[in-house]
């Protein structure tokens, strides 16, 4: 079958294609500016410049650590990723446990015990962020410090030779006494921790 066109919709696809040849021919003519950037339109203009030093950091604190700010993101994230598998598992776990259960009791022991574990899971945490900061505070509590045991000079010469080999005697002396061993066996540098 046949669809019949009438005459005015011949004459308004001339039309059409009329104007279409007409604009193709303008735009081969005149052909469109190329697209530009604000920054290339209007160069006098600072906006890009502005919002560069209004939202410049101002301190070195500022600017961030983003090795520290990854590493953080992706530690929280494996942490919500273990909790959730973790409640999922034991809610999970309960529903097949109970699978003789009416359906109602089922839900409600699924439900709490994801909750139960939840709420375990956020305590668990909580003590071990409080045990590492508590640690750092026992840590920041002791200054090492730092005694040299043993020292020598390097270029000494002529009769300064007499007066090296006296100290050095009695370095060695110091040292067996306060080690009570063999200061050629024990010729270390020492440290000593003191609570502040």
């Amino acid at each position: 079958m046949r669809v019949v066109q009438s005459n005015e919709y011949k004459a308004l696809m001339a039309r059409l294609r009329r104007e279409e040849e007409e604009r193709a021919y303008e735009r081969m003519i005149n052909p469109p500016p190329a697209t530009e950037t604000f920054a290339q339109r209007f160069p006098a203009s600072a906006m890009a410049h502005a919002f560069a030093e209004v939202n410049r950091p101002t301190t070195k604190a500022d600017m961030g650590d983003d090795d520290v700010t990854y590493n953080d993101v992706h530690r929280q994230l494996m942490l919500i990723l273990n909790f959730v598998v973790t409640i999922f598992g034991v809610a999970g776990t309960l529903w097949v446990l109970a699978r003789w259960w009416p359906t109602p009791a089922r839900i409600f022991l699924t439900m709490g015990g994801g909750i139960a574990v939840g709420i375990a899971e956020v305590a668990l945490y909580g003590g071990y962020i409080w045990h590492l900061g508590d640690a750092k505070k026992k840590e920041k509590k002791f200054k090492e410090v730092k005694e040299v045991v043993h020292t020598w000079v390097v270029g000494m010469e002529g009769d300064d030779e007499e007066k090296k080999d006296d100290q050095m005697k009695n370095d060695e002396q110091v040292l067996s006494a306060a080690t009570g061993a063999n200061s050629d066996q024990n010729n270390l540098r020492r440290r000593k921790v003191e609570p502040s």
